[in-house]
Parts: C-alpha cells; sequence; structure tokens
C-alpha cells in the first residue's frame, strides 16, 4: 500500500497534507488492516520529509523511479508480522 499527498502551493505550510494523509494512513492501517504502507519521496522535497515524519513513517531504503532517487519510508501495522 503505497501512501501519496499532494497541495495546491497556495495552501503549503497549513497542515492539509499531515491531516490528510495522517487519516489515509489510519484508514490503511486500522480499517484495511495493511501490514505495512510505504511512501516514496525524493530527498531534495524536504516539506514531504517531514509530513513523512509527523506520520510516524521512518527511512528503509532507496530505489529509482523513471531515473530519479527517492527514499522508501513506511510505517508498520502495531503487532503486525510482515
Amino acid at each position: 500500500m503505497e501512501l501519496g499527498w499532494n497541495t495546491y502551493r497556495a495552501f503549503w505550510g497549513q497542515g492539509f497534507a499531515t491531516e490528510a494523509a495522517a487519516a489515509a494512513l489510519n484508514h490503511a492501517l486500522e480499517i484495511r488492516r495493511e501490514s505495512k504502507v510505504r511512501a516514496l519521496i525524493a530527498s531534495a522535497n524536504e516539506s514531504s520529509l517531514r509530513v513523512a515524519k509527523r506520520l510516524g513513517l521512518t527511512y528503509e531504503a532507496e530505489t529509482e523511479i523513471y531515473g530519479k532517487a527517492v527514499g522508501i519510508y513506511t510505517r508498520e501495522r502495531a503487532g503486525s508480522v510482515v
């Protein structure tokens, strides 16, 4: 399960991405009972890295998408065995 967020520039810094992503993450882990959720974030995207940290996602590895390096950040459901 992959988690992502995007907001219009006019709304940056107002907490909308964090709030919406937190609700989606909660739904994935608690309602859908996904064992693990990941987000792919470019290392230069400091705002998204802060959102990931607020959500409790941790760096797992680096991968490449369309020739661009991105970090894989994950969070596991409490008590799940992956």
